[in-house]
C-alpha cells in the first residue's frame, strides 16, 4: 500500500470512529419528565395540616382555611368540608377537593432530554465495538442504538482488520528485512533462530505495550500494579472483560486527552501484535521457499550431471534468480536426457537426418527420440540443427503452432545459454 493510501485510510479511520461517537452519543438520549407544582399558599398550608396523623396544635389556624376554602372553590360540598376538620388523614377529602377545583393544583409537565454518554464516552465506545473487544461497562440500551451498533460493527470490523493488515504488513516487512539483514541464510532457514526471534519480539512487545502499560495504569487509575497488567493483556488480547474501564477518576479535558491516548495504545498494540504474526509467517514462508529451491536446484545438478553439462562452480544454481530457475526447471522438462541425445548423436554419426514430429525418418524410426522419461527430446521439438555444440540460446526463438483454423499464436522463451559438454 502506497504512503498516500495509507494515510487515506488513517483518515477515514478516524472519521469513521468519530461518527460513532456522534451517532451513539445522540442515540442513547433520555427523556426525563419534570413536574412542576404550583399552588396557593393556604391550600397547600390546609393540606399539610389535614394529612397529619394527630391533630392540629392550633385549631384557629385550621378552622380559618377551612373558612377560606368555600371561597377559594364554591364548587366544594359542606360535606367535604366538614371532613377535612375532622381528626386523622383525610387524603381523600384532598383529592376530591383537587379534582372539583383544578386551579387549587397545577401541574407543569417539562420533557428534558438529557445524553448520559458524553463524546469520549462514545467515542471508546465506538473503539471497543469495531476492536471487537467489548467491555460491556456501555451498552445501547435503544432501539434505534442497537440497530446502530450492529450496522456500525459491519462495516467498522472490517475496516479495523484493513487497518491492522497495513499496519502489520507495512511494520512487518521492516522486521522481516532486519532479520534477513542480520543473519546469513543457513541461519535464516534454522528453526530454533525463527523460534529465538519470535521470542524476541514477543518480549518486546509484553514490555512496551503490557508492562510499561500496567505501570501507567497502576499510577493514574489507582489498580494495583497486577490489575494494570491484567487489563492491558485482557485489552489486547480482545476478551474485554468490562471488570476494569479507565478514565472514571477523570473528567474535563483531562478525560478526553486520556482517553484518546489509550484508544491509541489499543490500536497500536494490536497493530504491534499482528505485526508479530505476520513476521512468523513471512519466516516460514521464506524457509518453506528456500528448503523447496535448495531441492529443486539440487534435482537440476543432477539432471545437468546425466547430460553432461561442465558445471565446476558449486554455487551456480543458488546465485541466479528464482525466474531463471523456474525456467531451467520448466526446461528440463523438455530437455532429452539421456536418450534424446543418444538417439541424436546416432543420427549424426550416421548422417541422418532427423525427422519432424509425426513423420518417419530415413532411418525407419517412426516416432521421435524419448527421453528417460518418456517426454520427446529436442530432436523432436527443433528438427535438424541441434548439435553438440549448439547452444541453446539459438534454438529457444520464437517458436510458432499452425492451428487447424490458420491462426497463428507466438510463444517466446526467454533465452539461456547452456552448451553441451563436447
Amino acid at each position: 500500500m502506497e504512503s498516500h493510501q495509507s494515510l487515506v485510510l488513517c483518515a477515514v479511520y478516524t472519521m469513521f470512529l468519530m461518527l460513532g461517537a456522534v451517532l451513539f452519543m445522540f442515540l442513547e438520549h433520555e427523556e426525563v419528565n419534570s413536574i412542576e407544582v404550583s399552588e396557593p399558599p393556604e391550600w397547600a398550608r390546609l393540606k399539610e395540616l389535614v394529612q397529619q396523623v394527630e391533630p392540629p396544635v392550633d385549631e384557629m389556624e385550621l378552622l380559618s382555611l377551612v373558612l377560606w376554602l368555600p371561597k377559594a372553590c364554591p364548587a366544594v360540598s359542606n360535606t367535604t368540608i366538614h371532613a377535612l376538620v375532622k381528626p386523622g388523614r383525610q387524603d381523600r377529602q384532598i383529592t376530591e377537593v383537587e379534582r372539583v377545583c383544578p386551579h387549587l393544583h397545577l401541574e407543569n409537565v417539562t420533557v428534558e432530554i438529557r445524553y448520559p454518554w458524553s463524546f469520549i464516552d462514545a467515542l471508546t465506545f465506538s473503539m471497543t465495538v469495531i476492536t471487537t473487544i467489548g467491555y460491556g461497562n456501555k451498552s445501547p440500551s435503544q432501539t434505534a442504538g442497537q440497530v446502530t451498533c450492529i450496522l456500525y460493527s459491519l462495516v467498522g470490523i472490517p475496516l479495523t482488520g484493513m487497518l491492522l493488515a497495513w499496519t502489520s504488513e507495512f511494520f512487518g516487512e521492516q522486521l522481516f528485512k532486519l532479520f534477513k539483514s542480520k543473519l546469513d541464510v543457513q541461519k535464516q532457514q534454522s528453526r530454533g533462530v525463527i523460534a529465538l526471534a519470535t521470542s524476541i519480539y514477543i518480549a518486546i512487545g509484553f514490555v512496551v505495550f503490557i508492562f510499561i502499560p500496567g505501570a501507567v495504569f497502576m499510577a493514574l487509575e489507582q489498580w494495583s500494579y497486577i490489575e494494570g497488567i491484567y487489563f492491558a493483556y485482557i485489552t489486547l488480547t480482545t476478551i474485554g472483560f468490562g471488570d476494569f474501564v479507565t478514565g472514571r477518576h477523570f473528567e474535563g479535558g483531562t478525560l478526553y486527552v486520556y482517553q484518546i491516548c489509550v484508544i491509541l495504545w489499543t490500536l497500536i498494540g494490536l497493530g504491534y501484535w499482528v505485526m508479530v504474526a505476520n513476521f512468523i509467517t513471512k519466516a516460514l514462508k521464506s524457509k518453506r521457499l528456500q528448503t523447496s529451491v535448495m531441492r529443486s536446484a539440487e534435482e537440476m545438478r543432477k539432471i545437468m550431471q546425466q547430460m553432461g553439462i561442465k558445471q565446476h562452480d558449486p554455487t551456480f544454481l543458488r546465485q541466479h534468480s528464482k525466474a531463471t530457475l523456474n525456467l531451467i526447471l520448466q526446461l528440463s522438462n523438455i530437455i532429452a536426457v539421456q536418450g534424446g541425445m543418444e538417439n541424436g548423436l546416432v543420427g549424426e554419426q550416421n548422417g541422418d537426418v532427423p525427422s519432424s514430429p509425426g513423420t518417419s525418418s530415413t532411418t525407419g524410426t517412426s516416432s521421435p527420440p524419448l527421453s528417460p522419461m518418456g517426454i520427446p527430446g529436442i530432436s523432436a521439438l527443433f528438427g535438424t540443427g541441434l548439435s553438440r555444440t549448439t547452444p541453446l540460446s539459438h534454438l529457444m526463438g520464437p517458436m510458432r503452432k499452425e492451428e487447424n483454423d490458420g491462426s497463428k499464436c507466438t510463444e517466446e522463451f526467454t533465452t539461456v545459454t547452456v552448451r553441451y559438454k563436447s
